[in-house]
């Protein structure tokens, strides 16, 4: 619960921090992967497409093709017999184009590597 508390909150400041000047829309979706681990899921997050792409203990952040959308990518492992979720959450001055960038990172992530 911790790690989890820990990482949202990177995630968010992360977010917030980046583009507190000009953002006018946030956008948050959460997927369960294919992964069963944190360490898994992480790999998994590591595969999109964003760009300018910084990964660190508890994130993996990037921007959108266009640059257009701040992404932050964290993950939760929830034990041994269930999948570990994803938590994508994505900053921008449209809010329709955030929405979409953000849906797209998170199938990307949802669907990415093989299970561990």
């Amino acid at each position: 619960m911790v790690r989890f508390a820990r990482s949202i909150t990177i995630a968010v400041v992360a977010l917030v921090a980046a583009e507190t000047a000009s953002a006018s829309a946030l956008f948050w979706n959460k997927v369960i992967t294919t992964q069963r681990t944190y360490e898994g899921c992480m790999r998994s997050a590591r595969r999109n497409s964003l760009v300018n792409v910084r990964v660190s203990q508890d994130e993996v952040a990037g921007t959108s093709v266009d640059g257009k959308v701040y992404v932050a990518i964290t993950c939760v492992g929830r034990g041994a017999d269930q999948r570990a979720v994803a938590f994508i959450a994505g900053v921008g001055e449209d809010a329709a184009w955030v929405r979409q960038v953000v849906k797209a990172t998170a199938e990307e992530v949802r669907t990415a590597g093989v299970p561990d």
